[in-house]
């Protein structure tokens, strides 16, 4: 063999290295069975880095909707705060009293304590 027959051209090369792909004789080359465990491996990395990537993702929307539902529950209860002090004055309860004719009154004598 002479040197011009042992040298291939680059494209030649490229060639034959996309059709040892496509034909799946790269899975019988001797560096891919020497490194089987390492790809594997790395291949395993790489679903559990994935998998953890759509697990954040889920738990940052289920915060966020949670922030939400929490600020909804603060406004909520500032309303009912508000209107529970209006209802609880005491000029309020009297016309209460008054508008549902209850025997009801005011005291007139300031409380007292027993002992």
């Amino acid at each position: 063999m002479t040197q011009e027959q042992n040298k291939e051209t680059p494209k030649k090369k490229k060639t034959r290295f996309i059709s040892n792909i496509i034909g799946g004789k790269i899975f019988n080359s001797d560096i891919f069975i020497n490194n089987i465990w390492l790809l594997l491996l790395i291949a395993l990395y790489a679903f559990i880095y994935v998998s953890n990537r759509y697990a954040y993702r889920q738990e940052l929307k289920h915060i966020k909707e949670l922030k939400a539902q929490k600020q909804d529950m603060k406004y909520k209860l500032l309303t009912t705060q508000s209107e529970f002090s209006e209802k609880s004055r005491q000029s309020n309860i009297e016309k209460y009293i008054n508008e549902n004719e209850s025997k009801l009154k005011t005291a007139t004598n300031p409380p007292f304590t027993v002992k």
